[in-house]
């Protein structure tokens, strides 16, 4: 995959030494994504990072699916059109990640990966009782996230998503806020 990449016309490659020896190669995509690569033996290690101004796709991906996992446990169906708003930015990014990830991914994949994150997001405040589960609500990391999703325009959160999927380039997760 790696050679194939840097094969492209678009890609420019940069070969280096790391202080252990090992060899390193950066790719750079004149999409603004670059790779750098690091060898470890017969391992190669990899960071993908996104410096075109519109966003690290894969880290947007996750934060969306963790907010829309914790709204399901935390406060299902208080907010419909809130939840109908995250589940089209998740379906509008799986697509974009489908057709630019540059390993093979489905959109079952994806949709199945969000599943499994909303029923882990249910299984972790679950309790014995109803103020178990509002405690444990309270909680998680997520909360403050989401409320800060929430608390932001339909119209905000659409630019936002429209200027992030703007451009082709594989999705990476650097830089992630």
């Amino acid at each position: 995959m790696w050679d194939a990449l840097a094969k492209r016309p678009d890609a420019k490659v940069i070969d280096g030494v790391n202080d252990k020896g090992e060899a390193t190669r950066r790719i750079e995509l004149a999409s603004g994504v670059s790779f750098s690569l690091e060898h470890h033996g017969d391992r190669i290690s990899s960071v993908g990072t996104d410096t075109s101004g519109r966003g690290a796709v894969q880290c947007s991906w996750e934060i969306y699916v963790g907010v829309r996992a914790y709204t399901e446990a935390c406060f299902p169906g208080e907010d419909r059109s809130f939840e109908a708003d995250l589940d089209d930015a998740i379906d509008r990014m799986n697509d974009f990640i489908v057709e630019n990830s540059l390993v093979p991914v489905t959109k079952a994949q994806l949709q199945d990966a969000v599943g499994l994150r909303k029923r882990q997001a249910i299984e972790s405040v679950s309790g014995p009782s109803e103020d178990d589960r509002r405690k444990r609500c309270e909680a998680n990391a997520v909360g403050p996230m989401a409320s800060a999703f929430r608390s932001t325009s339909h119209d905000k959160r659409v630019s936002t998503l429209n200027t992030l999927l703007s451009a082709k380039r594989p999705p990476v997760m650097n830089p992630c806020l």
